[in-house]
């Protein structure tokens, strides 16, 4: 017989589901805890039973990409700079596609995202991974990696204009020839 899942956790996944896609369309800041509420079909105090705020529901969308660049820069740390730039590169091309839509999040939140301490964890996992891509200290290079980064991440943003396989062709080679090889 099949487990079956507690009604608290399908909610707390159908708010988070829901965030998701409005994040998504219509921008963090746009999007309300009623807002949330009414496309989970809950109420708002049932939004937060499950989480303290709207800022806590955006790290709870935004958990699966910050658990998966946690565990890149975890690996990478065990690495030789060249194998940990390689490892960023190669991951970070395939973290980005399978985000597609919380790049999309990312992006609004940008401007106020250091403010957050619901997602200080991801802020500085991608600071640790901007730094594996540069391979260097060198200023020049570390500015190239943001660069890279944040030119990358806009191109995730607009999915139907690239299938994941023309992304991922289009990130290697950008990473590859912006980032010089250490």
């Amino acid at each position: 017989m099949a487990a079956t899942t507690p009604a608290r956790e399908r909610t707390r996944r159908e708010i988070v589901r829901q965030a998701m896609d409005l994040f998504q369309a219509g921008g963090y800041n746009a999007t309300s805890l009623q807002d949330i509420a009414t496309a989970a079909g809950c109420s708002k105090a049932t939004v937060l039973y499950h989480f303290s705020g709207k800022p806590a529901v955006l790290a709870a969308v935004l958990e699966p990409a910050a658990a998966d660049v946690a565990a890149l820069v975890k690996a990478a740390a065990e690495l030789s700079r060249a194998d940990a730039q390689e490892l960023a590169i190669q991951s970070f091309i395939d973290l980005a596609v399978v985000h597609r839509g919380v790049v999309d999040v990312l992006q609004d939140i940008l401007p106020v995202i250091e403010q957050m301490p619901e997602v200080a964890q991801l802020v500085a996992d991608g600071m640790q991974l901007s730094n594996y891509l540069a391979g260097s200290d060198d200023p020049l290079e570390q500015d190239l990696a943001k660069f890279a980064i944040n030119g990358l991440l806009g191109e995730c943003r607009h999915a139907q204009e690239r299938t994941d396989d023309d992304l991922r062709r289009l990130c290697d080679i950008a990473l590859r020839r912006i980032l010089r090889r250490a």
